[in-house]
């Protein structure tokens, strides 16, 4: 991308693809905080932000997720022309809501796999935090990998971005089906309370792979606050079987 450099950097408890999810408020209780560059850093810049609920955020998509590791960035570089266009973009895509195997045109949908790695997002406002080195914006409900950096901030004004008649599209005949999460009450006390409800969330909306074999003895992991969440999903039910401290 030409012009345009992150104000800010929101960090939330997600540091991998594996587990966001895909949309925001799918997982409400997700807690993210915004820090602003520098030269960015002005607590006058968000005077009278606090007094709305909800927020835009524009941020970009490193190696076709939200966020990323340098080797990602390195790796998102690679695959843009020097206007910053994504090379490797695809004309159709195959959404997580129809099961991985139905294509639909890449504007239909909020895929990854766009021209310009641009994506929006609607967060609550939680909180202004007004610092000595600037203002943190705590939220809720982001659909953000950890270190995504963040181009605009707005905010939600209910009578422009409401729209009560507004149709869902493909969307509307492609329901999605949570997960049920059985999680013995000695491994949720491992987990701070405050991550608990999110933690759930995350899990009850299936973070596999659309699509994903039927494999109710495969363990899955993800990494969450700090842990690492270990899991098995036979169908419909997705069984939580440990909690470790994340490796680094």
């Amino acid at each position: 991308m030409t012009g345009m450099e992150p104000i800010a950097h929101i960090h939330t408890d997600l540091p991998q693809k594996f587990g966001i999810p895909r949309n925001s408020f799918l997982a409400p209780h997700l807690q993210g905080h915004i820090v602003f560059e520098p030269e960015f850093a002005s607590n006058a810049a968000v005077e009278g932000l606090d007094s709305f609920s909800h927020l835009w955020l524009l941020w970009r998509f490193e190696n076709g997720t939200p966020g990323g590791t340098a080797n990602d960035i390195a790796a998102d570089a690679k695959s843009q022309d020097r206007s910053g266009t994504n090379v490797k973009w695809s004309k159709t895509v195959r959404p997580p809501r129809l099961g991985g195997a139905e294509r639909v045109g890449v504007f239909a949908t909020r895929s990854p796999f766009r021209p310009n790695p641009i994506g929006l997002t609607c967060v609550k406002l939680d909180r202004v935090e007004l610092t000595d080195d600037g203002p943190i914006i705590h939220v809720l409900g982001a659909d953000l990998r950890d270190g995504t950096p963040i181009y605009d901030i707005k905010p939600y004004i209910p009578f422009a971005d409401c729209h009560p008649d507004a149709t869902g599209g493909w969307i509307e005949g492609a329901p999605w089906q949570e997960l049920d999460v059985e999680f013995p009450q000695a491994l949720q006390d491992m987990v701070p309370p405050a991550k608990l409800p999110g933690l759930v969330e995350v899990l009850c909306q299936d973070p596999r792979r659309a699509g994903s074999k039927h494999e109710p003895n495969r363990v899955y992991h993800l990494a969450y606050a700090g842990l690492d969440i270990s899991f098995t999903v036979d169908k419909t039910q997705l069984t939580v079987v440990a909690v470790n401290d994340a490796q680094d």
